[in-house]
């Protein structure tokens, strides 16, 4: 129980001055009109609360045994409702109502002016609150909370403390079925049993030997000492599951975090003594040491898991107990709103109040018939217990769901660290990653416009969700950051990397990938290796080393030759770029540690002639005091583009060394033609960090690797070969990097005003953010001729109507909305000022400032259309069509009039438990079903596929169709691996094919088959199995059609090399895409199906579908009991986790947690904080880790 909001919280210095001026009598006056009129609003709104609740809700009790004859004879009960109506009960033999229609949710929550630490940990100035009227509970808690005041003194001397004693015999219970001697040993008047509650006193320090609370602070229990019960808070009323009780504790004081706070404010005053123009006032501050025993931050600070006896969870003013919680949980995973809950406990409730409304009706039968036969009886007066909200009496109290939903909240941000390492602390060597469009529709919208579009989960190889994010657009910009701080998180932990990752278009993820995770590249690197021995390569990262055989190397020693060689540089050099480097020798103690440097030895420079050929000078400078003039003037030369790592500070030391005024007179860094590549990289979202070494930029851009292993050898003026060689390289990959970069945009460049000419097409992106955010393009659009601007209708620019545009803004109209959530500066709503949107004005004439334009450009830096990002995007509005058993279903493309399958749509009829059931399983389970209608010409015709594929295999047939690419010659085929790999149900599906078609059944059945081959000696094993069962060999043949999942469960399938898998699926593509319907006269591919299908391909050449040697996708099934589980032939039963079907599942079943409601934010993050948790645990379980569902709430 608590009374009302908390008074005396005001910090205003100018408010503190009044309230010093008023008068005694006039601050009583005040304080007693704005109790009034708190009131009085309170009764209003409570008025209004439980109107409405009357006109839906009347909860009937009834009686529990129909044999039951209730008879009033002495007197005719009346009950006075709320509503002022009469209900006369008069020797009924038949149910009854009692008067609960006034029973309503009342339990809100007013958080309005409260902050999230207060809310969460009762952070106020209780003993200036003020006490809610008093009734029966308040008197009898307010008795008990004083007698353990009397008790527990210090200085009580009294040897009865019978109170101390019954706690401690009860577990500190004081519950409603003792107050009769409670209530008379405590000398009160007795009322009836059912106005009383049950009451928890947590005082753990008297409970325990040594537990004293900790300091919610300091966070130990050395200097806290007990601070004695409150004044006017006796105790927290605590909601149930059928009622109410209370909980009384007390205050404990931390004296070290007094004393420390003290000292703070001391000091403050004493550093401001003399100044008396400055006023000194301490506010709140976060030093707390008056705290409640039951604060939620010590509770896990107790020994021994003491903090686990508390019963319940508590709220500003009022609470739920632990049970309520521990139902909440799994409710609203499942999909239930916090109304619903809230209806489900005032049913409850209501219902108990009823049953205590119907017992007592018996007692005064009972009393009444004692009465009449002469028997003694207790004298009571024969009224009705009252009304279901009566504050004086029974005093029924339900949460709203407003008020359980801020529960839920602020218990998640309780264990939101745990859930947050529950998920950091699993490893992952696969990451299987999805977007969901579904889950951001239930977010609550900002103006009719939604926060985000999509849910981004990954899960590992186990099935766990690793890594979960909203993204705002289809870019995978928008997954940068995400990926980004996954790494770090892995890094920090010290986990091994990420191997693979597969995704639903491997061929436009494999950039962003690589680009985030270097354990990705360095897998990608060793496959590259194994694919082409021949050539050598970096043992480390697999990459080719970079070939200086084509490098025209000139080495100069004198100043003569130094000058000659730059005078035919001159001469020689095509466009003016330079890579430039310098060698110099370390300096070591007689220890090897590093104590200098020497002044540079060599210059480095490399530069392309005019027939595009690359030219080395090696300069030796070791000798030399200055340097010749020819060479200063090439290094002072403004028109010459020089690139390297750390360029500028080379050409500084050359500058320092060498007294070079021309170069040392000038910062090298503010100079516009010194590129330093690590910069320069950064600026084109190549690196993150510019400090980068070029052997990575040599990697990341010319996909070569640097020797580096001369690079801190002795250099003199005679060099070896392998000297030579690698100091031509550092110059000469300096040059080619720089121009690969040269190619990529600039992501901070904007349009200059002479390039913002009118009738340009430009791209209109953020004015700042992160560079990868200041490069995504929000819309497209067209600049206009320069002048006034007037306003759509209802908005103002700068908050007028119509402007006059000037050099630095101008007029585009908008072609293309890619981002609609964009704010626009100076715009805003005519009636409030709001900012406005790009999706506000939609595609119209707007003013923007000139750094929100840029060059417009088709590349991947730029956020892309719908559909083009690399992220499987659901259908705009697709039509779908009810499918019947064992049909895949299918959407209808409007150009060519076909019905084409669409794998999202078919993924949401899966029946799939909690996610856990493999997501191929269950689309397999659809393929296995459109087998069983196969007849055995079908049959027959799926083995001739398969043999051409096979003959195909080895040269001899090469299957050739108008439809399809020429096919490459089988000899010329690579087994190439990617770590980046697809999902091959999404494959199957790329070519989309009539929902009608007579060849559609054996196509799919066909395609399977072509992609998967069976392990041939577990195969083996089984049949031999099935044949000591009796069974046939064709009975064998023909259940591997009929009843193929008994195959798949104990029998492992693999996606062969790319020499196998190409010849298998064109064969698929070549016998079936021409088959004509004979009803429809339409092939099975039409021309979007072959292009599809050749894309598909290309890909299975790249290696993105077929299995890695080095990852096994197979784990064994585990039963309830730990034990791996078996079929009925004695195999063990095995699961697979190839592909993102188990990421979609995980999404499926985020539809049966949000349902149909919507949500804000931060309750939607609470449920898939929830969700993960939850999969996770489940995962483990099945895993046989160890962990258990009860280490969810214990844990949690």
């Amino acid at each position: 129980m608590a009374g009302g909001r908390p008074k005396g919280r005001v910090d205003n210095p100018c408010n503190k001055r009044k309230q010093r001026d008023e008068s005694e009598e006039e601050k009583k006056q005040r304080i007693r009109r704005s109790a009034e009129t708190r009131k009085l609003n309170k009764a209003k709104v409570d008025a209004a609360k439980k109107k409405a609740f009357f006109q839906r809700l009347q909860p009937r009790l009834t009686s529990q045994r129909q044999d039951d004859e209730i008879n009033i004879t002495a007197a005719e009960v009346v009950v006075e409702t709320q509503a002022n109506e009469n209900l006369v009960i008069i020797n009924n033999d038949v149910p009854v109502e009692f008067p609960t229609q006034d029973a309503s949710a009342n339990l809100d929550v007013e958080e309005d002016n409260l902050s999230e630490e207060e809310l969460l940990h009762d952070i106020y100035d209780a003993d200036k609150e003020e006490e809610e009227a008093v009734g029966v509970q308040q008197e009898y808690v307010k008795a008990i909370q004083q007698r353990l005041k009397e008790e527990t003194h210090r200085h009580n001397n009294s040897t009865n403390l019978w109170l101390l004693q019954h706690l401690k015999d009860n577990g500190w219970w004081i519950r409603k079925e003792q107050v009769r001697c409670i209530v008379k040993k405590l000398g009160l008047k007795k009322e009836y049993d059912a106005y009383y509650r049950d009451v928890y006193v947590w005082l753990p320090d008297l409970r325990w030997e040594q537990c004293m609370p900790c300091c919610p602070n300091c966070k130990s229990n050395q200097h806290v000492g007990n601070n004695g019960f409150r004044d006017k808070h006796f105790g927290r009323v605590i909601v149930g599951m059928r009622e109410t009780y209370y909980i009384v504790s007390r205050r404990y004081r931390c004296y070290a975090c007094e004393q420390k706070s003290k000292e703070v404010t001391s000091f403050v005053e004493q550093a401001f003594a003399g100044n008396n123009n400055v006023s000194v006032e301490r506010g709140s501050d976060n030093l707390q040491y008056n705290f409640m025993g039951w604060d939620s931050r010590i509770l896990p600070l107790f020994p021994y898991g003491r903090g686990l006896e508390f019963p319940a969870f508590l709220t500003w003013r009022a609470g739920v107990d632990s049970m309520v919680v521990d139902v909440m949980r799994p409710l609203f995973d499942k999909g239930l709103k916090p109304e619903s809950l809230s209806n489900v406990l005032l049913e409850l409730h209501s219902a108990e109040f009823g049953k205590k409304c119907l017992r007592h009706e018996y007692e005064i039968k009972e009393r009444k018939e004692k009465e009449r036969h002469g028997l003694k009886v207790t004298r009571l007066k024969l009224e009705p217990l009252g009304n279901f909200a009566d504050k004086q009496k029974y005093r029924g109290l339900v949460p709203t769901g407003k008020y359980l939903e801020h529960v839920y909240k602020s218990y998640h941000a309780t264990i939101r660290t745990h859930l947050a390492q529950e998920v950091k602390k699993r490893g992952i060597s696969v990451l299987m990653l999805d977007v969901s469009y579904k889950e951001a529709k239930h977010l609550y919208q900002y103006r009719g416009k939604p926060v985000f579009k999509g849910l981004v989960t990954g899960l590992n190889e186990n099935g766990e969700v690793r890594i979960q994010f909203h993204i705002y657009t289809d870019s995978h910009e928008q997954m940068l950051a995400a990926l980004e701080e996954f790494e770090k998180t892995r890094q920090m932990l010290g986990f091994p990397g990420i191997n693979h990752v597969v995704g639903d278009n491997p061929r436009k993820e494999t950039q962003l990938f690589m680009s985030t995770m270097e354990s990705v590249v360095e897998q990608q690197q060793k496959y590259d290796s194994h694919s082409s021995p021949n050539v050598a390569r970096d043992p480390l990262s697999g990459l080719p080393y970079y070939n200086a055989i084509e490098l025209n190397i000139h080495t100069a020693h004198s100043p003569a030759d130094i000058t000659r060689v730059i005078e035919a540089m001159k001469e020689d050099i095509g466009d003016k770029k330079v890579g430039l480097d310098a060698e110099w020798n370390i300096l070591r103690d007689s220890r090897g540690i590093q104590i200098g440097r020497t002044k540079i030895q060599w210059i480095q420079i490399a530069y392309r002639n005019r027939e595009g050929g690359i030219q080395v000078l090696l300069l030796w400078v070791g000798e030399l005091t200055s340097l010749p003039n020819s060479l200063i003037s090439v290094l002072c030369d403004s028109s010459t583009q020089f690139a390297g790592v750390k360029v500028s500070g080379d050409l500084k030391l050359i500058g320092e060394d060498f007294n070079a005024k021309g170069v040392k007179s000038v910062d090298q860094k503010a100079r516009k033609n010194v590129n330093n590549l690590g910069k320069y990289a950064k600026l084109r979202n190549v690196v993150n960090n510019a400090n980068v070494s070029l052997s990575r930029l040599a990697e990341l851009t010319l996909n070569v690797s640097i020797d580096k292993s001369l690079q801190s050898s002795t250099w003199r003026k005679d060099l070896t070969e392998q000297q030579k060689q690698y100091a031509a390289i550092d110059a000469a990959a300096s040059l080619e990097v720089f121009e690969c970069l040269e190619k990529k945009p600039d992501l901070s460049r904007r349009l200059t005003a002479e390039e913002a000419t009118v009738g340009k097409k430009v791209d209109l992106v953020p004015i700042n953010g992160s560079l990868p955010g200041m490069a995504t393009r929000a819309a497209t659009g067209i600049i206009l001729e320069s002048g006034v601007f007037c306003c759509p209708e209802g908005y103002l620019f700068r908050k007028r109507r119509s402007v006059k545009v000037g050099k630095h803004t101008h007029i585009v109209k908008v072609t293309d909305i890619y981002a609609p959530g964009l704010v626009l500066p100076g715009f805003g709503v005519m009636a409030n000022g709001a900012s406005i949107t790009l999706g506000d004005l939609g595609m119209t004439e707007i003013v923007v400032p000139l750094a929100m334009l840029k060059e417009h450009a088709q590349c991947e830096t730029m956020a892309n259309k719908e559909g083009e990002s690399g992220i499987t995007l659901p259908s705009n509005e697709p039509t779908v069509r009810k499918s019947e058993r064992g049909r895949i279903r299918l959407i209808r493309d409007p150009e060519e009039g076909y019905e084409i399958s669409d794998s999202e749509d078919l993924m949401e009829d899966a029946t799939i438990n909690e996610g856990l059931v493999s997501g191929w399983d269950v689309l397999e389970d659809e393929i296995d079903d459109t087998m069983k209608a196969l007849s055995s010409e079908d049959i027959e015709y799926l083995r001739a596929t398969i043999f051409e594929s096979q003959q195909s295999e080895k040269g001899k047939t090469p299957l050739k169709c108008d439809g399809l690419d020429d096919p490459p010659n089988p000899e010329m085929i690579q087994d190439k691996f990617s770590a980046v790999l697809g999902d091959v149900f999404h494959a199957m599906d790329r070519a989309k094919v009539p929902i009608r078609h007579e060849a559609k059944k054996g196509y799919f059945i066909a395609l399977r088959e072509a992609f998967f081959l069976w392990n041939p000696k577990k195969m083996k094993e089984l049949e031999e199995l099935m044949r000591l069962q009796g069974l046939s060999d064709s009975q064998i043949q023909a259940k591997k059609y009929y009843k193929a999942r008994l195959f798949r469960d104990c029998v492992e399938r693999k996606v062969p090399a790319p020499k196998i898998l190409y010849w298998r699926v064109r064969a698929v593509f070549a016998l079936f895409g021409n088959i004509i319907d004979s009803e429809t006269k339409q092939p099975l591919f039409n021309k979007t199906a072959w292009k599809k299908a050749n894309n598909l391909l290309a890909e299975i050449l790249n290696g993105y579908y077929s299995d890695p040697p080095d990852v096994e996708f197979y784990t064994k099934r585990i039963g309830f009991n730990g034990e791996v589980m078996k079929n009925k032939y004695g195999l063990e039963l095995i699961e697979c986790s190839r592909g993102t079907n188990r990421t979609e599942a995980y999404h499926k079943h985020l539809s049966v947690t949000f349902r149909n409601w919507s949500t804000g934010v931060e309750m939607s993050d609470c449920l898939l904080a929830e969700r993960r948790h939850r999969h996770n645990h489940k995962c483990s379980e099945r895993r046989g880790s160890g962990f258990l569902l009860w280490a969810i709430s214990t844990l949690g």
